[in-house]
C-alpha cells in the first residue's frame, strides 16, 4: 500500500499532524514525502494553493485538505471508524474538526508567528520547510514577516496577543466543559473531533502559551490519553504506521 499512497508533509503543520494520525490509527502504511520550497512547484502542480498536506493516490488522483484526506481514509479504511454513524453526532464532530482547523488554528498560528518570545522556536520548528541550499535565519524572517503582515490585514499584531490569549482561555475553557463527563468529546471511543482539537493543542505545546494548556487539567489528561498511544506518537514522529491493531478501541478499552 505505502507504493500506492504518497502524503506530501511537513512535521510543523497541525493538518499533517491530523492526516498522519488518522492514517496511523488505521494502519495505513504511505510514503512521506517533505515538502520543503524546492518542492514548491511540484506541490503547486498537485494543489494549486501550494499547502500541505496533500494526499497523492498514485494512478488516481491527488486530495489536499487535511479534512477530505480523513474522509478519504475513513471511506477506503472503515476500520476503526473515526466518524459517528448517526447524522446528528457526525454533524456534532464536523462542527468541533471545524472549529479546531479554523479558530484554533488562527489563534495558535498568531502566537507561533507574532510572540516574539516564540521566535527561536518557531524557527527551529518550521526548518525542515527550508531545503539545506538556502539561508535558513534569511528564509524564515521572510516566512515570518510574510505570514505577520496576512495578520496584519485582518487587524492583528504582536499588541494584540493578551486579547488572543484571553480568546484562547476561553476556548480551551469550553473544551474542559465538553470534556467534564467522558474521555473523549464524543463519548467513548476517539473520533475526527479529537483528532483535530488534539493536533492543533499538540502544535500549542511547544510555545509560550502551553501555560494556557497547563491551566485546564482535564484538557491535559485527555491530551495525555492521546499522547500514550503509541500510533500516535508515531505520528507526531512522521513515521509511517507499521503493524495493524485497532487503536482507538483498545484505547477507549483503558479509560
Amino acid at each position: 500500500m505505502s507504493d500506492t499512497l504518497r502524503l506530501y508533509d511537513l512535521l510543523d503543520s497541525p493538518f499533517c499532524l491530523k492526516a498522519r494520525i488518522v492514517l496511523a490509527l488505521k494502519h495505513v502504511p504511505y510514503e512521506r514525502v517533505v515538502a520543503n520550497l524546492s518542492r514548491r512547484s511540484e506541490l503547486r502542480r498537485l494543489n494549486p494553493l501550494a499547502k500541505v498536506p496533500v494526499l497523492v493516490v498514485v494512478g488516481r488522483e491527488a486530495l489536499s485538505d487535511s479534512s477530505r484526506i480523513a474522509r478519504f481514509v475513513e471511506g477506503e479504511f472503515p476500520r476503526p471508524p473515526l466518524l459517528p454513524k448517526d447524522a446528528s453526532s457526525r454533524a456534532y464532530c464536523h462542527l468541533l474538526e471545524e472549529w479546531a482547523d479554523e479558530s484554533l488554528y488562527f489563534l495558535i498560528g498568531a502566537f507561533k508567528w507574532l510572540n516574539p518570545a516564540n521566535r527561536a522556536r518557531a524557527y527551529t520548528a518550521t526548518s525542515e520547510l527550508v531545503p539545506s541550499l538556502l539561508p535558513k535565519r534569511l528564509t524564515m524572517n521572510l516566512v515570518r514577516r510574510g505570514i505577520a503582515k496576512r495578520y496584519r490585514a485582518q487587524g492583528y499584531g504582536a499588541e494584540h496577543l493578551a486579547h488572543l490569549q484571553e480568546r484562547m482561555a476561553e476556548n480551551l475553557a469550553c473544551l474542559s466543559d465538553l470534556l467534564a463527563d467522558k474521555p473523549f468529546l464524543l463519548g467513548r471511543f476517539v473520533t475526527l473531533a479529537d483528532i483535530a482539537v488534539f493536533a492543533q493543542l499538540a502544535w500549542m505545546s511547544g510555545y509560550e502559551e502551553k501555560r494556557l494548556l497547563e491551566a485546564m487539567p482535564l484538557v491535559q489528561k485527555w491530551m495525555a490519553q492521546l499522547e500514550a498511544v503509541e500510533e500516535v506518537q508515531e505520528a507526531m514522529r512522521g513515521e509511517a504506521p507499521r503493524a495493524v491493531a485497532d487503536a482507538t478501541e483498545n484505547l477507549a478499552a483503558s479509560v
